[in-house]
């Protein structure tokens, strides 16, 4: 028996993902891996099956095909086997294939493959399905090998993978399951109860009660799961996520839950035990006027507004319910609490006394969208204890992020649950209500005007500290996997690294690259400008690009419009579909891929390969990234001031064409280097939130308020003392001296630092350089001016003013003008600490409103300068502040040379193959 590991299996689902990477939308990556992995795991366990009977009859074939032997029928010409042996055609037998198994299996599987398409051959050509199946044949799925709970898991966690990778569409299938994990919890489902999710997506919160008593040793096989799902494809997931593990007794049906609702028992919804929901938030397209008169008596507390359908999906929740065990909990935005076009619905809500507790979260716990989220818990029969009453909890400090992800970790669920079953108040946490209360303040269900959460001094969070450290060690962590990995890739990549200079790297090319046998060709030869005009429907919302949107040297698509924007244009609007190239004709450093279908202008060209055998379309938005193409362009560019050029004039570009498993595997090694890449950009992101989230514990709005408050208001705690900015010092605070005569010239070899040389971070850019002096003529105030390493440095003047930047060990002769000032603290950690601390938004803020204003632009004063606040925390406070923040300040250093790295490996390799 071959026992497939957790680690093997996730290895084994992602290399099938990273197979279509670059190919198609990484959001529709979901509907082609998840039925060839169904498809496998069904004629596996068929085939074991088939083996089990065989040993158990002694060998009697007729036996073993026996259908009561096996789970799912499989026939002979849809087994994997088969599909294996087709080489033309390929997405069409893997169509007829599934369709055949759904035929087999009218009951169970009817439609279960969802609508993918297989035969489209611009997305998927015959050799990417046939690697996509060789890939899938290097295992064997059977329950021996892996138990369902096992491959449950380990869709879940592909399932994930898809959430991360599909940007803006992650939220339509996948909720954060340390979320849905509290939801399920708090609700705790019982043996022999039902469960119902109206948008239940890939069917995560409702396998999650199951989980939930399988942790629990309690009986989980007479649970039964309900839901529905308006996406086809995605409704189709949940089903197979629900076979794979091991469940049965479920029904998910497809449609639209507001306007169809499938769940019904004569002229009322069915009703249910408990119920688990995260609807889609304030949809605008939805019939508000067929709700109005809702059969099915959806409406009682009223009926939404157009744009925001949030209260339509809760009714039909409430009237889902049984009237006595009933209980639900669903995840919305903040905005449902205190919205006044809801008022009088959520008024109506609360005097039914439906509502039990209101758990206020943390932000960043939904994909690409920052908003903070709450969970509503509501219950039909309410203890007597609780009836007239509402708990809320104000949990949004119980999260915790890493790797560029939020989660709620097992400490923050556990002290959540303990509240919420306890019904009890703590201080900052947590508060009973009266209706009474709420009714006072109109039905306003906003948790802070309940819970005063803030803390009560100006020190610093050690929590919070704590997290992000935490974060910061994992991030440090993940960016050595990072590099790690890239070496692999590219084992022939040599580098060195020169004092002060950026690595310097050598590609050679791999043996398997022959480039004697590739063809010169032109680009009008290989790939044609599809000009396929289009005049939208005005019922559909398509997504526009335009030359806006895209990035210099970036692939991807990052950010686009809609056609309900103003500026969408009138005429010249062209189609492209998925992995299709956008050439920007005036521009043309401007190339992507789109992984999504959607409309472009007339300065955007669409490309696409003359036939996907002889060309990639991906090698071809790759060449077009090459420093060959742009040299090329500058030559042929024409017009006076927007230069551009036709496509008549691009055709005429020539490169060499290898053959096709070479440009695979040439796009193959760029897609990774672009991954990390990718990488790296979502490390950067988080380490400029943690830095920021450092300055920002300097201090607290009790401390400065908006800037006015004096320094003697400020009522030290903990150990922390205020001083200011000359009590620090170890010399006078003075501002430099600026020259005048014997400058830049051939004997002038001291460097006067100017404003522009300074930067926010610490550092100092000389893309400009500064100026040089004579020392003989300004013997008599150079020590007025001098710096010393590790003098802090701030501009005085603007705009903009305040920036910080610290002399380093290696130029120790530096000089400064007189828009400059320089503190000198001889405490090493002391000025590391004021350093920092120079750069928050609390010294910013203090700078900011007492500066003076000069012939239209603020200045620092030097006795701004000395008088400066600046709150001392203890002396070992101080140490971890400053150690946690120069690891995470390192990290940042280190990221972004390693995208440096990044973009000369590209052009290297580029440079290699043009």
């Amino acid at each position: 028996m071959n026992r497939i590991t957790q680690q093997n299996l996730e290895s084994y689902l992602w290399g099938a993902a990273v197979l279509l990477r670059g190919t198609i939308d990484a959001g529709d990556y979901k509907q082609f891996i998840f039925p060839l992995l169904f498809l496998k795991r069904l004629c596996d366990v068929f085939d074991e099956e088939t083996a089990n009977a065989l040993r158990d009859s002694g060998g009697d074939q007729d036996f073993a095909l026996f259908p009561e032997n096996h789970r799912f029928q499989v026939p002979a010409e849809a087994h994997w086997r088969e599909i294996r042996k087709v080489n033309r055609d390929v997405g069409q037998g893997l169509q007829q294939a599934m369709r055949a198994i759904e035929t087999a299996n009218p009951d169970k599987l009817f439609g279960i493959f969802g609508d993918a398409q297989w035969t489209n051959k611009e997305r998927l050509s015959d050799a990417m399905l046939r690697d996509l199946i060789e890939h899938f044949s290097t295992l064997e799925l059977t329950v021996a090998n892996l138990p369902e709970d096992e491959l449950g898991q380990g869709y879940e966690y592909l399932i994930k993978k898809f959430a991360d990778d599909s940007g803006h569409t992650a939220a339509e299938f996948y909720t954060n399951r340390t979320v849905v994990h509290l939801m399920t919890e708090m609700l705790d489902v019982q043996p022999g109860e039902s469960v119902y999710d109206p948008t239940c997506g890939s069917g995560g919160m409702l396998l999650s009660c199951i989980t939930h008593l399988r942790n629990q040793k309690k009986e989980w096989r007479n649970v039964k799961l309900y839901g529905q799902e308006r996406n086809l494809m995605t409704s189709s997931i949940a089903r197979m996520n629900c076979f794979l593990h091991g469940i049965e007794d479920f029904r998910i049906e497809r449609g639209d839950t507001l306007a169809e609702p499938k769940l019904v028992e004569g002229d009322h919804l069915q009703r249910f035990d408990v119920v688990l929901a995260n609807p889609p938030y304030s949809i605008k397209q939805w019939n508000r006027e067929a709700f109005a008169a809702d059969p099915w008596g959806r409406n009682v507390y009223g009926v939404p507004p157009q744009g925001r359908a949030d209260y339509a999906f809760q009714q039909h929740i409430l009237q889902s319910l049984k009237p006595k065990t009933g209980r639900c909990a669903v995840l919305w935005p903040h905005g449902v609490l205190f919205r006044k076009e809801e008022a009088d619905m959520r008024r109506k809500l609360i005097e039914a006394d439906l509502i039990e507790c209101v758990i206020g979260l943390g932000p960043n716990l939904f994909y690409n969208s920052a908003m903070d989220s709450c969970v509503v818990i509501c219950r039909t029969n309410k203890g007597k204890n609780r009836r007239g009453k509402i708990l809320l909890i104000d949990a949004k400090d119980e999260v915790t992020r890493e790797r560029t992800q939020s989660f709620l970790s097992p400490e923050h669920i556990a002290c959540i649950i303990q509240t919420y079953l306890g019904f009890k108040e703590e201080p900052l946490f947590s508060r009973v209500v009266s209706l009474a209360e709420v009714r006072a303040n109109d039905g306003n269900l906003n948790i802070a005007l309940y819970i005063d959460s803030t803390p009560k001094n100006g020190g610093t969070d050690s929590t919070n500290h704590r997290d992000l450290e935490v974060a910061f060690r994992n991030y440090s962590e993940s960016a050595a996997g990072v590099h790690e990995t890239l070496a692999k890739m590219l084992p022939r990549v040599e580098h060195k690294t020169l004092k002060g200079e950026v690595a310097l790297h050598k590609i050679c090319l791999p043996k398997w690259i022959d480039k004697s046998k590739w063809k010169r060709v032109r680009l009008g030869d290989v790939a044609v400008r599809d000009a396929g005009k289009i005049e939208p429907d005005g019922t559909i919302v398509y997504r526009w690009v335009a030359a806006d949107h895209i990035d210099e040297g970036d692939i991807h698509v990052h950010r686009w419009s809609d056609t309900n924007d103003p500026l969408f244009p009138p005429t010249f609007r062209f189609t492209f579909k998925a992995g299709n190239v956008l050439l920007h004709s005036r521009n043309p450093k401007k190339v992507v891929i789109p992984r999504f279908d959607g409309i472009t202008g007339e300065k955007l060209f669409v490309l696409k390969a003359r036939d996907s055998e002889a060309l990639r379309e991906d090698f071809l938005a790759f060449i077009l990234m090459s420093s060959g193409f742009s040299d090329w362009v500058s030559k042929w560019m024409s017009g006076s001031v927007n230069k551009f050029l036709n496509w008549s004039a691009f055709e005429k570009f020539e490169f060499g064409l290898p053959p096709l498993d070479q440009q695979r595997r040439i796009a193959e090694i760029l897609w990774a280097v672009d991954e990390v890449t990718c990488s790296h950009l979502k490390s950067l992101t988080v380490i400029g939130e943690l830095l920021d989230s450092f300055k920002a514990n300097l201090g607290s709005d009790q401390l400065f308020g908006n800037g006015l408050r004096l320094i003697e208001d400020f009522q030290a705690g903990d150990g922390w003392q205020m001083l200011t900015g000359k009590d620090l010092v170890s010399a006078p605070i003075t501002r430099g001296y600026t020259p005048t005569g014997a400058i830049n010239t051939d004997c002038a070899d001291i460097p006067f630092i100017k404003v522009y040389n300074l930067c926010f971070d610490g550092g100092f850019n000389f893309t400009k350089e500064p100026t040089f002096i004579e020392p003989s003529a300004h013997h008599g105030t150079l020590l007025r001016s001098q710096t010393l390493p590790g003098d802090i440095l701030i501009n005085l003047t603007g705009p903009p003013m305040g920036k910080v930047s610290v002399v380093p060990d290696t130029y120790p002769t530096w000089n400064i003008n007189q828009a400059i000032a320089r503190y000198r603290i001889s405490d090493a950690l002391l000025r590391d600490y004021f350093v920092i601390y120079l750069q928050s938004q609390w010294a910013q803020k203090w700078f900011d409103m007492r500066a003076k204003k000069t012939s239209g632009q603020k200045n620092i004063t030097l006795q701004l300068a000395q008088d400066i606040p600046v709150p001392i925390p203890p002396r070992r406070e101080m140490e971890q502040f400053v150690d946690s923040y120069h690891k995470v300040a390192e990290a940042k250093s280190f990221v972004s040379s390693q995208m440096v790295t990044d973009n000369i490996l590209t052009k290297s390799i580029l440079n290699c193959i043009c």
